[in-house]
């Protein structure tokens, strides 16, 4: 099995690097968060994989969009 190195990442506005991280946190664990689009990097390629690319399903259910990554 392949391995893969996931990131999301958010731009906040915290008083120090803990806060901003638990802000974070507190964003992609609620259930209805649109924290849907993630870079996704592997042996070959990376990609950004877009969970929710219609905005209707933030469950990650959808149909996924995946383009190259920038």
């Amino acid at each position: 099995m392949p391995a893969y190195e996931v990131s999301w990442t958010i731009n906040l506005d915290a008083t120090g690097p803990v806060e901003a991280a638990r802000a974070a946190l507190a964003i992609h664990r609620n259930p209805a968060s649109w924290a849907t689009v993630f870079t996704v990097l592997g042996d070959t390629e990376a990609v950004t994989v877009d969970l929710d690319p219609e905005h209707t399903d933030p469950s990650g259910r959808s149909t996924p969009n995946v383009t190259p990554a920038a």
